[in-house]
């Protein structure tokens, strides 16, 4: 009996530790790319904007089938599933496009493509985010460091596909 209570109270000390250092890391995790795309910004808004051209370049979309759950493929208010997720656009701007990711778990994340004129030239830069809100859980907040790990490589071969749609000459 007195093991079991040793056991029980460990148990309960350790589990607050872990959440106490979970605590301290951010509530809100977010992983970025970025690429520098020589083409008409309207061209570039389409491949972006229009789900039905996501196969084309996007990873998660080129092997899955592609299901549209609305009338239309592009704009505010399309939703789409994509494998077991789904995708929904809730927002579009002149230079932005803002979705919303589900998982068959029921994971939310936001995420969002913004164009961004050079300076210096007649080219854009193409940015591509995923932000994720946590709960308090401890194994969401230690799982929340491998995000830029595993989405990371997907977005950039994703962006390399779309760099060669885009700049073919390149």
């Amino acid at each position: 009996m007195r093991f079991l209570k040793l056991a029980l109270i460990s148990f309960i000390i350790l589990f607050a530790v872990i959440t106490a250092i979970g605590l301290m890391f951010p509530s809100t995790v977010s992983v970025s790319r970025a690429i520098e795309v020589s083409a008409p910004k309207d061209t570039i808004y389409k491949y972006l904007s229009d789900i039905k051209y996501w196969k084309l370049w996007m990873m998660s979309a080129d092997t899955n089938t592609i299901t549209f759950e609305s009338a239309k493929t592009a704009g505010t208010g399309t939703v789409a599933k994509i494998g077991t997720g789904e995708v929904t656009i809730t927002r579009t701007t002149s230079d932005s496009i803002y979705t919303v990711w589900k998982s068959e778990k029921g994971n939310v994340q936001n995420s969002g493509f913004t164009i961004l004129p050079h300076l210096k030239d007649s080219g854009f830069t193409v940015q591509w985010y995923f932000q994720q809100k946590l709960n308090w859980y401890p194994w969401e907040r230690f799982a929340s460091l491998a995000n830029d790990k595993i989405l990371g490589p997907v977005m950039e071969q994703g962006f390399d596909k779309l760099k060669k749609i885009l700049n073919p000459k390149k």
